[in-house]
């Protein structure tokens, strides 16, 4: 039985380094939002697009990551991740503002674009740095702390926007977040994160080089590859599910926007819940018998869903599915960073979201025309049969291959300089 002491959420926020890199993500996420929902609304409401126009403004958000992911991690780890950051934030900031003087659809898809170009290189460099600002054995709560972060500002952002957006328009938006990235770029400059990067190489043959590097330390080793193998399996049962939910709401349940909306924060609510939870009492689970908890999780919540004829079992069963994304989604992320030393994080994580992201996409392509072929509700119910069985299958390879481990017979080092 472990005997290791517990670590506490007030333990990890009095690190003033991590609570730094914690506050900034806080105001900068806020302002996403803010600039998100100012851009759906302007397209949508204010020019009155057409909805492939307004889909494409999703595409140019999302294509960068699935694209430019390992490449960009590539780069992150040759760089000081400190100075990345910032000028990230920088970048993103000016490109947040230049929103304020679009006056074509193409202009906001550019910069939609370029701002998340920016952000495949900012946000390897965030999970690179954390495993340097605290101990191993405080990842996994400084990382639950991330994710309920990351659904506060879900649930408060959105709202704040439509009050700004109502008050002074979708611009005001755009400026406020490129006042938050300012305000990010500000807080990251008390942080001190030394490493040892990997040795600058020029040439396109080395950059490959480096590239494939990160590939197959992800491939050759046993946890990290189940671990993303079962999360893009999971991303591909969950991005058909996503896709359709408005129509679900609309047509089987027979609510509203309002419903629609409402189940989306309760989602987050739960992945908040989660977190807490996870942070509290999962901190010696071994992570790879977590995460396919997890994802068992997620098909009995979306089964629960996908029964639900009304709203409020509907509510709770969307509750249910904010806390098992928690159960996913914080470990997987700890076992990563426990797992991989600091001179590839930065091209694992990239790798891990381009092929998340990749697989979210092609779900997203093919749900509407999987839906027409069988029916929305049956549609559901294979995806929670499908979620189920990578759960189960995922429960039983683990324990055949022995990677059911505790924390600190999983983790590698980390750290590769002072």
């Amino acid at each position: 039985m472990s005997t290791a002491r517990q670590v506490t959420f007030r333990q990890v926020l009095g690190n003033r380094q991590f609570l730094a890199v914690w506050l900034a993500q806080m105001v900068s996420a806020f302002g996403d939002w803010l600039a998100l929902v100012a851009l759906f609304s302007l397209v949508t409401f204010r020019w009155k697009a057409p909805a492939d126009h307004v889909s494409g403004l999703l595409l140019s958000f999302v294509i960068p990551f699935a694209l430019l992911g390992p490449l960009a991690g590539v780069f992150v780890d040759r760089w000081n991740l400190k100075r990345t950051m910032i000028s990230s934030d920088l970048l993103r900031g000016a490109l947040a503002a230049a929103l304020f003087f679009a006056s074509e659809l193409w202009h906001l898809y550019a910069l939609l674009f370029l701002i998340s170009t920016v952000s495949c290189f900012f946000l390897p460099a965030q999970g690179a740095m954390l495993p340097l600002l605290v101990r191993k054995e405080e990842l996994l709560v400084a990382n639950a702390l991330n994710s309920q972060t990351i659904h506060l500002t879900k649930i408060v952002g959105p709202a704040a926007a439509g009050v700004v957006v109502a008050w002074a328009g979708e611009h005001a938006c755009f400026l406020l977040d490129a006042a938050s990235f300012i305000a990010s770029a500000a807080l990251l400059t008390s942080v001190s994160a030394a490493r040892v990067p990997v040795a600058a190489a020029e040439g396109l043959r080395a950059i490959l080089a480096h590239l494939t590097e990160g590939l197959g330390f992800l491939w050759s080793h046993p946890a990290l590859r189940f671990v993303v193998t079962a999360m893009v399996a999971a991303i591909f049962a969950i991005g058909a599910f996503d896709a359709l939910v408005a129509v679900y709401v609309r047509d089987i349940i027979g609510a509203d926007s309002g419903i629609f909306g409402a189940l989306i924060s309760i989602v987050g609510l739960g992945t908040i819940l989660g977190s807490l939870a996870i942070g509290r009492f999962g901190q010696h689970w071994p992570r790879a018998l977590a995460v396919v908890a997890g994802i068992f999780g997620l098909g009995v919540g979306v089964g629960l869903l996908s029964l639900a004829g009304k709203s409020w079992p509907a509510v709770g069963a969307s509750l249910w599915l904010g806390v098992t994304v928690a159960v996913v989604m914080v470990p997987a992320q700890t076992l990563m960073q426990e797992a991989t030393p600091a001179a590839l994080l930065g091209r694992v994580s990239s790798t891990s979201t381009s092929l998340i992201t990749i697989s979210q996409l092609v779900a997203i392509a093919v749900a509407g025309k999987l839906a027409e072929w069988f029916g929305i509700r049956n549609l559901y119910y294979g995806v929670a049969l499908l979620l189920m069985l990578i759960g189960a299958a995922g429960y039983a390879y683990v324990r055949v291959a022995r990677l059911a481990l505790t924390p600190s017979a999983q983790a590698a080092p980390t750290q590769t300089g002072g």
